[in-house]
């Protein structure tokens, strides 16, 4: 990735909420291999629990991120293997 490619990058992500929330979010996943749940997460990044929900169905909808949502710990989990880095 060339150097003009990493600062039109960063300038997308000050200049959009969305895609620093989804960055933010994947590398969790990728670190972790889960997310707590929607409510801490939500108030980790000053936003709605409902906010973060919208934001992991476009990460397993669009993205194919392979989330599963663990009713007994309200946690998503990672259930394979990660799609190749796009955020």
């Amino acid at each position: 990735m060339t150097l003009a490619q990493i600062k039109k990058r960063e300038e997308v992500c000050r200049t959009r909420p969305v895609v620093r929330r989804l960055r933010w979010i994947a590398a969790e996943l990728r670190k972790n291999g889960e997310l707590p749940s929607t409510n801490k997460l939500g108030a980790r990044l000053e936003m709605s629990y409902k906010t973060v929900t919208r934001d992991l169905d476009l990460l397993r909808d669009f993205f194919e991120y392979p989330l599963a949502y663990d009713r007994r710990t309200y946690t998503y989990k990672l259930i394979g293997p990660l799609p190749e880095p796009v955020l």
